[in-house]
């Protein structure tokens, strides 16, 4: 054994050994004395505003003529049957946090654990356990469901209707139930095997159960409570082991622990409690029902429903318009788009037809020339042929032609002209 790093004990101080556990011994009961006062402390400062505010709710109840529940009938007291058979004394109180029958809101404070005891050894088993824990409840009842309306529902609907709701086809009046959340604070030491281990921890979680009458005198009642509770813990621990022949606990580096969080969820508390109140058993509280509380819930939620729905409804109609102008936009771009298509095809129809007149002319002036370059290859032999005819067949035809006597004759050249064209044309 040597000397331990740094904020722990040495074991071996001037030759003689210190157990590990001595240090922190003084250590644990400063702690758990200051945990101690500082929930005692926030107990009783809200248990002081909470008087306070009691007073006030008492003046408003009687000036609107409301019930509400005597002081004492707001406290219940209870310790859980598990934790004392594990040895772990343990007390808890629970208090109404209004004093509306209404109202069934809860907070509670418990504290158990064990304590060291003096020896003159030092044992090889160690069980040391301080915890503290506030929880926040809210307790309901079971009513009945009527009808059956879940045959073609998913399995999620059906769980929501069937499973997470109060209305049930067989509701157990004469229970209360209950869903909350907690938080606790806890030292710890334990030791059962070869190896040890000290520490602190926090937890979060939620709890969940029921509370049923049990027994009941004249104004003394005691309830039955069941339930557990689950969440995550957040942990550091020096790890030891025990030496019998010192008689200390030297501590384990190797295995020791900084601040982590547990990686699963754990089982922070199992309830078989026996709770003790005043005035009332848990049969007859937490039944009340304010129905118009419930109905005004129950209209601002339509109202909201409706405010949703109109603003839906104003979005899907913009939505819509707008959809229309895009699409009124783009039939005026298609519109638009098929007048210049057809423009273009226009033009080039007109392109085409101009070009087609200019061929033809170019044939046309072609032919033309080709015609004249054969007229005047012909004359010669017309005039031949007209000078063979007699003299006297020209006389009787000028006497009966229409035409005066002053106007000549055409020439032979215009004579000529007119038939030529008229046989390349293939006219008769």
């Amino acid at each position: 054994m040597g000397n331990e790093g740094e904020g722990h004990s040495a074991f071996l101080v001037q030759g003689k050994p210190v157990s590990f556990i001595c240090k922190h011994k003084k250590i644990w009961h400063i702690s758990r004395i200051k945990l101690l006062f500082c929930v005692l402390f926030l107990f009783f400062s809200f248990l002081g505003v909470e008087c306070y505010a009691q007073s006030s709710m008492r003046k408003k109840a009687v000036e609107n003529k409301d019930s509400i529940m005597p002081f004492k009938s707001r406290w219940a007291f209870k310790t859980n049957a598990v934790e004392w058979l594990v040895l772990l004394p343990n007390v808890t109180a629970e208090f109404d946090l209004f004093g509306s029958p209404y109202k069934h809101y809860t907070l509670s404070l418990g504290i158990k654990g064990n304590w060291n005891t003096s020896q003159n050894y030092k044992p090889s088993i160690v069980y040391n356990l301080v915890d503290a824990r506030m929880e926040f409840r809210k307790y309901f009842r079971t009513t009945q469901r009527n009808f059956h309306h879940l045959d073609s529902a998913s399995f999620f609907q059906r769980m929501k209707e069937e499973v997470f709701t109060i209305k049930r086809f067989h509701p157990r009046y004469w229970r209360a139930y209950y869903w909350g959340v907690y938080a606790d604070v806890a030292n710890y030491n334990f030791k059962f095997g070869s190896t040890g281990m000290q520490g602190s921890a926090y937890g979060l979680g939620v709890s969940g159960g029921f509370s049923i009458p049990l027994y009941g005198y004249r104004q003394n009642f005691i309830d039955l409570e069941l339930g557990a509770s689950v969440g995550f813990v957040y942990t550091k621990y020096d790890a030891y082991k025990h030496d019998a022949e010192s008689n200390c606990y030297p501590r384990l580096p190797e295995k020791s622990k900084g601040g982590h969080l547990v990686p699963f969820p754990v089982v922070s508390d199992l309830r078989v409690a026996f709770v003790y109140r005043f005035s009332t058993s848990v049969k007859n509280k937490y039944k009340l029902i304010d129905y118009d509380k419930i109905n005004a819930r129950a209209e601002a939620k339509r109202q909201k429903q409706l405010r949703r729905d109109s603003i839906s409804e104003a979005r899907d109609r913009a939505k819509h318009l707008k959809e229309l102008q895009k699409d009124s936009i783009r039939l005026a771009k298609e519109a638009l788009d098929h007048i210049k298509d057809s423009l273009k095809r226009q033009d080039k129809l007109m392109k085409d037809s101009l070009e087609q007149v200019k061929k033809l002319e170019k044939k046309n002036s072609k032919e033309e020339k080709k015609q004249a370059g054969k007229v005047v290859e012909t004359p010669d032999i017309q005039q031949s042929t007209e000078e063979q005819q007699p003299a006297q067949e020209k006389q009787p035809a000028e006497s009966d032609s229409p035409e005066p006597q002053g106007v000549e004759p055409q020439s032979l050249k215009d004579q000529e002209i007119v038939p030529l064209t008229t046989n390349e044309g293939g006219e008769a």
